[in-house]
Order: C-alpha cells, then structure tokens, then sequence
C-alpha cells in the first residue's frame, strides 16, 4: 500500500524551516525603518536584489570553506591561517563589490524602462548596494568563519551548519545595513563626496584583482562567481520590482513587510530540501527518471508541505503579533495570503527544483552544483509574485 506522510521528513522539515521564523526580525527591522524614509518606492525596488545578491555570495563563501576546510585548504582557526583561506576572503570581497555594482546599474536600467523611477534615483542604485553588501560581507565573513570553525572542531559537517545558520543571520544583518547606508546617502547629502569614495573602493579591488590574478582560489572564485551571481541576483531585481508593486498596500499594512523576508527564506529552503533529497536519490540509484521522481516523491512533497503550511501560519501570527494590531479580521487575512502564497510558489518550486536535479543528472551534470544556487535565486522572485498575487485574491 502506496505511503502518502513521512513522519521522519515532517518532523526534520519542521526543524529545519523553523530557523525561517529569524526572518520575521529582519522584517521588523525593515518595516520599523521604511515609513522613516517616507516610503520612497526605491527602498523597496533595491531590498530583494540585496538580499538575493546576499544569499548567493554567502552560499559561496560558505560553501567554499566547508570543503577547503574538509580538504586541509583551510585551518579551523580565525587567525593565522593559509593563504587559500586568506585568498578567498579577498576574491569575496572583489566579487561583493564588482557584482552589487552591476546589479545596482542592471536594477536601474530595469526598473526605469518600467517607469517605476526616474534619472534623480541612478545615484542610489550606484551607491546603496555596493555600499550596503560590504559593510554586511566585513561583519559576516568572521561570523560564518567562526561558526564553520567551531562546527569542524566538534567533528561535525561545516557543510551541514554555515549556510542554514548564515542565512538566516545574514538576512538581519544586510536589512540592517541596508537602511542605515541609505539613511546615511540621503541625509549625508553630498553626492560627489560618496561617488569618490566609490572609485577609490574601485580602485582598490581593481588593483587587489590584479595583483592576486594568478592565484588559483581568487581567480577561480572571480571566475566562476561573477557571472553566475549575476545572473541569479537578475530574480531578485524582478522580485523587487513586485514587491515595489505592493508599495501601497505595504503602507497600509506593514505587517506585509515583516513577513516578507520570512516567506522567500522559506521558499528558497522548501526547494533545497526537496531538491537535496532528489539529488542523494539519483546518486543512489534509486530513481533516474522525472516521470519517476514525481510518482515517488509523492509523499515526500506532503510531508515538507505539510512542515511548510505550519510554519507559514505561524509566520502570520507572529507576523500579526508584531505589528500591535487589534483587528482580529486582518489576522485571518493574513493567514489566508501566507498560505495561499505558500500553495502557489510551493507547487512551482517543487516541480522546479525536482525538474532541475533530474535533467542535469540526464546529462552527465552534477545536480548538486545547480539545484540550490538556481533554486535560491527562483524562490525569491517566485515568493514575491505569489505574495503579490495572494494579495490581489483576498481583500480586508
């Protein structure tokens, strides 16, 4: 008889998607800060390629010192280390500057071609994010060092540990940082001061980036990094352009915002988990084929969907808790919106991330260098969009 619930992958799913709820703090952060800024629709238009461009340029580093410190490329020690490790925190800082400010011009040209802002906003979109991405990289980078470290000491997988830890830190951090860069540019008010100190900080990782060209890790991170981080960061200037469509209704609601963070972390980790599960499978043997996957992941897909509609109500009443409201009507509508969100982006992110790790596995690809960093990136665009339409279907 065919098994439709896996109580073992609930339960594990409930845990891991548990650490999401630290979403609904950088959420607070950010709808503490918006209305201060007198709710200019360019905070919101730059929040999720920052957050996106955040998620991948973690996801390498963390990456990155989980295997070398596997492989004895990297000692479990903060300071005095190799010079692979000291290479890959010089490439990750090149790669945060040069890639935010790519996704900066590429989030402009973009959101001006929808008519969303004009010429006066081009100053912002240069400065914000490079800005913003290398205050919160300086403070991250000897956070997820230590938490990779400590993890390696204990005998257990840093590969297991950062990233999952990180994110959810991370998101904190950048939202954090992203309003207090923002607060400085506009109420600083001068302009010519900051463009110098952006070509100064150009100048500067130019120069880091040819004197480290031949290094093997700088050049390979660099590489590889820069193209692939922009174009996944592009979803997150699409998913910022949604959520700049909700610009109204964020004003009225700002609980929207305080759960929002939540809701694409919690995409981005539905769609690793089944995405990671399918990949061990193929490795394994036990399935080759899509048709297959789908009549045999059945039950896995109820029991994280199961795991992912309790967090994303709980999601709504903390969310709810937070904003101080007493209407009790809006509680239920923000229940109905996170979980109607959760429906749709859930069954297109599974399909998606089970399509990816079986097609690259058909052609002689490894699925584990794709299924996350693709599915990462998806989620945040595809999360904003079923917000954004669960917002359109219910009414308060």
């Amino acid at each position: 008889m065919p098994t439709f619930f896996k109580t073992n992958i609930f339960r594990q799913s409930i845990i891991a998607l548990s650490f999401d709820l630290g979403g609904l703090l950088s959420g607070s952060v950010a709808a503490y800060y918006y209305p201060l800024f007198g709710n200019l629709v360019w905070i919101l238009l730059l929040f999720t390629p920052i957050l996106t461009i955040r998620g991948n340029i973690g996801g390498i580093y963390s990456g990155k010192l989980g295997t070398m410190l596997h492989l004895g490329l990297a000692k479990p020690s903060l300071f005095k280390n190799t010079r692979e490790f000291y290479s890959l925190i010089k490439a990750i800082l090149a790669l945060t500057f040069f890639d935010t400010l790519v996704i900066g011009i590429i989030s402009f040209a973009l959101n001006s071609s929808f008519g969303l802002i004009s010429l006066q906003h081009l100053p912002y979109f240069i400065l914000v994010p490079p800005f913003t991405c290398l205050l919160a990289i300086l403070i991250s980078i000897p956070i997820a060092s230590i938490v990779g470290i400590e993890v390696f000491k204990r005998g257990l997988d840093p590969d297991i540990f950062i990233y999952p830890v990180m994110s959810t830190l991370d998101d904190i951090l950048i939202t954090f940082c992203y309003f207090t860069i923002a607060g400085f540019i506009i109420y600083f008010d001068n302009l010519p001061l900051l463009f110098l100190i952006l070509i100064l900080v150009a100048v500067y990782f130019s120069a880091i980036v040819l004197r480290y060209r031949r290094d093997n890790v700088f050049r390979r991170t660099l590489l590889e990094g820069v193209p692939t981080v922009v174009l996944a960061s592009l979803f997150g200037v699409f998913g910022g352009m949604g959520l700049g469509s909700l610009k109204e209704k964020i004003e009225d609601m700002p609980s929207i915002l305080i759960i929002y963070p939540a809701l694409i972390d919690a995409l981005g980790d539905i769609g690793s988990i089944l995405g990671s599960m399918e990949t061990t499978k193929l490795a394994l043997g036990y399935t080759t084929s899509l048709t297959k996957t789908f009549k045999e992941t059945l039950a896995d897909l109820v029991s994280v969907e199961c795991a992912a509609a309790i967090i994303h109500l709980t999601f709504a009443t903390i969310g709810f808790a937070i904003s101080g409201l007493q209407n009790i009507s809006f509680l239920f509508y923000l229940i109905s919106i996170t979980l109607f969100s959760n429906i749709i982006s859930f069954l297109f992110i599974s399909i998606f991330s089970l399509t990816v790790a079986t097609q690259t596995f058909k052609y002689g690809l490894d699925p584990d260098n794709f299924v996350i960093p693709l599915v990462a990136s998806v989620s945040d665009v595809v999360a904003t969009l079923s917000l954004a339409a669960s917002m359109g279907i219910f009414f308060i």
